[in-house]
């Protein structure tokens, strides 16, 4: 039956309702106004060349006007009224503009990236000469079609006029035909528009779109932005997961001690508390950087620096608030005079190897050694291995891809590498990592 009704339709010649919208949307869109905008600002450009060329036009045909000096001038003038379109930053504002007025999402240059190439400049040079040329055609519709149609409006009401008064051929027409005729003129001037509209939008990617270079350059930016968000949330994984390991541990802890040490139990609910403001803060800090869309507040907190081995001691103390025995292998030493980089990419490892000692290992004490090597960062975290405390961190297909691949991951950047597993007796579970650095 739809299909019937459809078929009648078409027979009829009725056009539809969607169809009928299609036509009378120039008349009513906004798109149609900023493009109009647009468009008469390219055409009073347009006007300024114009009136420049006039000028010079009357000048030579003075005969009074000494030749040479028009030349020169004339010379002169050209190169500065052309230099304008093959600059680059007059294209970045024509792709601004063309987004904002347009509605086309041609892609603004990639900051820092080379300067465009000749075709480039040309392709925008082609795009200006266009824009004005629609433009001046937009403008002389509006400057002839609004007289007309006054003229038109007080004829028809019988009210002499000047406007157009040695040219009026609708003098022969009966008045209404000239309303209807006052009516089609002015709204001639939107379709001219959007005419106008549709022509640069078919234009605006090829005239005004990244070439080659500028393609790559924004690939390599588009990397480089998800290379840094991979990094930020590898900083959300650690740390949020070693704060929630210690937690349980200590929240377990305090359940164990809450009759028999109540002391006890409260320095570990205590501790709980601190380590859920630390994950706070550093879940805060991470998920605000990988906002790419988030302004920077005026007079808010500064950004949260990410840790390093210096803050190696407040980790060990927060292991050691869940009763875990986490030592260093030489206490009271300074942290070794390496890279921020590599000092922060360390401090990761040795928070992820500590987590999962504690997790999957509890009970057996940790021990971790930090120091330069031969022109390098050595990392090392030891747990023993033995039947009464159990399996050990192994390399279980989830576990390596949290842990240890992260961990490798993050040592690779670095041109370094990390290596785990049992010792040959079977009496240890090692993480190690070795960070090349000519800072050591």
């Amino acid at each position: 039956m739809v299909r019937d009704d459809v078929r009648r339709v078409r027979a009829s010649g009725a056009r539809p309702r969607g169809a009928w919208g299609s036509v009378v949307a120039p008349l009513r869109s906004a798109a149609t106004v900023r493009a109009g905008v647009y468009l008469v600002v390219g055409g009073v450009v347009a006007g300024a060349y114009v009136t420049l060329v006039a000028g010079f036009v009357q000048m030579f045909a003075s005969l009074q006007t000494p030749r040479v000096a028009v030349v020169v001038l004339a010379l002169v003038s050209a190169v500065l009224v052309s230099t304008p379109p093959f600059l680059a930053p007059v294209r970045t504002l024509e792709i601004a503009a063309v987004r904002t007025f347009l509605d086309v999402d041609v892609p603004l240059p990639v900051q820092g990236a080379a300067p465009p190439g000749a075709a480039t400049r040309w392709r925008a040079a082609a795009w200006y000469a266009l824009h004005l040329a629609l433009g001046a055609a937009v403008v002389l519709a509006l400057l002839v079609g609004i007289p007309v149609a006054t003229q038109l409006v007080l004829s028809a009401a019988g009210v002499e006029t000047v406007l157009l008064a040695d040219w009026r051929p609708w003098d022969a027409l009966p008045a209404w035909a000239w309303l209807v005729t006052a009516a089609l003129v002015l709204l001639a001037v939107p379709y001219v528009v959007a005419l106008a509209r549709a022509v640069l939008r078919q234009a605006a990617p090829p005239l005004l779109g990244p070439d080659q270079s500028e393609r790559i350059a924004e690939l390599e930016a588009a990397a480089d932005r998800a290379a840094e968000r991979g990094r930020l949330a590898r900083e959300l994984h650690d740390s949020v997961g070693h704060a929630l390991t210690v937690t349980t541990l200590q929240a377990a802890a305090a359940a164990r001690l809450l009759d028999a040490d109540p002391a006890a139990a409260r320095r570990a609910l205590a501790a709980i508390e601190d380590t859920g403001r630390s994950a706070m803060a550093d879940l805060d800090h991470v998920l605000g950087l990988l906002r790419a869309d988030a302004p920077a507040t005026p007079g808010g907190p500064p950004a949260r620096p990410a840790r390093t081995l210096a803050d190696l001691d407040a980790l060990l103390d927060d292991a050691r608030r869940t009763g875990a025995d986490v030592r260093r292998a030489r206490d009271g030493a300074a942290p070794p005079d390496v890279p921020r980089a590599v000092s922060q990419e360390a401090y990761r490892v040795v928070q992820e190897a500590v987590t999962n000692a504690l997790r999957h290992a509890p009970g057996a004490p940790v021990t971790v050694d930090v120091a330069a090597d031969d022109g390098a960062l050595a990392v090392e975290v030891r747990n023993p291995l033995d039947a009464a405390r159990g399996p050990g961190p192994g390399p279980g297909p989830a576990r390596e891809r949290r842990g240890l691949a992260g961990m490798r991951e993050r040592a690779h950047l670095l041109r370094g590498e990390v290596t785990a597993g049992p010792t040959p007796d079977g009496g240890a579970w090692v993480v190690r990592a070795r960070f090349p650095s000519g800072g050591v």
